[in-house]
């Protein structure tokens, strides 16, 4: 016969489970059945339930008990939010070099994700998604959420209102906007000395047509840029990964 509070401590690590579903990378794709899921996340919450740390402190009632649940989803979902941001980055990097390229107005609805996103912006995102998968990062997720039961109990309240995890979240979106401008830098460089190049021409030849011939340039010299630095793109985007592997367990820190 099970307890009725190690029942309560089994939904609770649902939650939390399902908190990280709902965000994180891979787990959250809408190309990964929801059966699936549901049974992923069941079974994880069973293996876990007999291998963490049970909280001493249990719900006493009904409301206690849904806050407890509230904050569970709450921790889960911002797990997932911090490693989810490293994707949002590198595709803000390939909207910005498509931005840079002329290629802005060639976007195309992506069922995945329910929006509109642009050509090299989608081909960012796969390539760091075929990135995560080969550094082992969807087991880094599960690792760190086991590892946050740890330094998390169930059902004790996360404190969101600390200051340390203010200012993290804020070196997040400092983080995010760096790491864009750094992937696509290579790229809007060579396109604005193109462009530099083409405002030479035209005060020296004013019959060249400039804007005609920007749109078929600017394309192909940023496929040259990509092509060229797509090894330092690789190695420093599994350096971001092994970083929010790290800044996850951080979090779990900051809001104990």
């Amino acid at each position: 016969m099970i307890r009725t509070d190690y029942l309560f401590f089994f939904f609770l690590i649902l939650a939390r489970i399902a908190g990280i579903f709902i965000q994180a990378p891979i787990f959250s794709s809408r190309s990964f059945p929801v059966f699936a899921k549901s049974a992923l996340a069941i079974w994880l919450a069973v293996v876990l339930w007999f291998v963490i740390p049970i909280s001493p402190v249990s719900p006493t009632g009904i409301l206690d008990f849904l806050i407890s649940l509230i904050f569970e989803i709450a921790i889960g979902f911002t797990l997932g939010f911090v490693c989810n941001l490293l994707f949002v980055a590198i595709q803000s990097a390939g909207e910005l070099m498509d931005l840079q390229m002329g290629l802005s107005v060639a976007s195309a609805l992506d069922p995945i994700f329910g929006a509109v996103i642009s050509i090299i912006g989608r081909l960012a995102f796969y390539l760091a998604l075929i990135l995560f998968i080969t550094a082992n990062g969807h087991h880094m997720i599960l690792s760190a959420l086991h590892q946050s039961f740890s330094l998390l109990p169930v059902g004790k309240m996360a404190n969101f209102a600390s200051p340390s995890f203010g200012l993290q979240m804020i070196s997040f979106g400092s983080m995010l906007w760096m790491t864009a401008i750094k992937l696509a830098a290579p790229v809007i460089l060579l396109v604005f000395i193109s462009d530099f190049t083409f405002g030479i021409v035209s005060r020296v030849a004013p019959q060249v047509n400039v804007f005609m011939l920007g749109f078929q340039v600017k394309p192909l010299l940023g496929l040259v840029g990509i092509l060229f630095t797509l090894p330092f793109i690789v190695k420093y985007i599994n350096s971001l990964i092994f970083f929010i592997g790290q800044q996850m367990i951080l979090l779990v820190n900051n809001v104990k």
